[in-house]
């Protein structure tokens, strides 16, 4: 048996699992399919929240699809101030020049929100940011620390005449409202299974057909295996997705899926190995037999 016919034993054998496990790894690049450029919205939601400070990806996306749909704009709006903030504190410390930015421990800090120092000079101070695009919204806080100790996104900060944080406030927000739309529409792997079970059962239905049409299953036969087989398909699936699915037992389950596959391939060309043993034995008794013979 050549290689090809070897892995398409292989994966005929074990298209479920496959198609599982696959599935399981669509789902775990879940968290890795974000953009660089967003990573600062992932910062500034596990800095809203003290719970969520060290959260993986998971538990943020737990966390968001916790909350009730009339959260969502208080959320939207909260990251969208942190975001701002981190971004500016990673563009100042990357910008190569002399000043270097902090941020507070406290998201709430009273009245300013980044720490700036000179290493050159040794001055240091304190700003405010803002991110809208509503002068209104930011005038009252020139008003109140002067123009040189607020800091705006870079729409506003043209206008009003003061020092811009390098970035839109429309960007911002879409990067936040991208990033939770993608945070609340994580799929489940109950997600895969209709498409999982479309597959396997296209697969013995052009087994079962062709056996028909070879006149090897009479017309009744080829029903009642294919109904058969189609519901073992389900039961087999849905079977494996809820095991998956269920914290504890997804362990043994990922397990048992991995060592029959690995049993599957070790026994498809072990098989073939035996074969071709047992073809070497025939044509050396042959071969034995033909020089035993007169004139061999």
């Amino acid at each position: 048996m050549t290689d090809i016919k070897k892995i398409k034993k292989v994966i005929r054998r074990n298209w479920d699992e496959i198609g599982i496990a696959a599935s399981l790894g669509h789902l775990a690049a879940r968290g890795s399919d974000l953009e660089p450029e967003h990573r600062y919205i992932i910062e500034a939601i596990r800095r809203s929240n003290n719970e969520l400070h060290d959260a993986s990806i998971e538990e943020i996306q737990d966390y968001v699809n916790s909350l009730e749909a009339n959260q969502i704009p208080g959320f939207v709006s909260n990251i969208k101030g942190i975001a701002h903030e981190i971004y500016f504190v990673e563009a100042e410390n990357s910008d190569g020049d002399t000043v270097y930015a902090d941020l507070f421990p406290a998201t709430n800090h009273p009245g300013m929100d980044v720490h700036l120092y000179n290493t050159a000079t040794g001055e240091e101070w304190d700003v405010q940011l803002k991110a809208t695009d509503d002068a209104s919204y930011a005038l009252p806080a020139i008003a109140e620390h002067g123009q040189e100790n607020v800091v705006l996104t870079s729409e506003l900060a043209e206008k009003l005449g003061v020092q811009s944080s390098g970035i839109a406030n429309e960007k911002i927000e879409a990067d936040v409202k991208e990033v939770t739309s993608r945070l609340i529409d994580d799929p489940s792997l109950w997600d895969y299974v209709p498409a999982m079970f479309a597959w396997s059962v296209f697969q013995i239905v052009v087994e079962l057909t062709r056996r028909y049409r070879r006149g090897e299953l009479s017309r009744q036969k080829y029903l009642n295996m294919l109904a058969a087989f189609t519901g073992a398909k389900a039961i087999k699936i849905m079977a494996l997705a809820a095991a998956l699915s269920t914290p504890g037992l997804n362990i043994l389950a990922a397990a048992f899926l991995f060592f029959r596959l690995i049993y599957t391939i070790r026994d498809t060309y072990s098989v073939d190995e035996n074969v071709q043993d047992e073809n070497k034995e025939i044509i050396n008794v042959v071969g034995t037999r033909k020089h035993l013979l007169p004139g061999g």
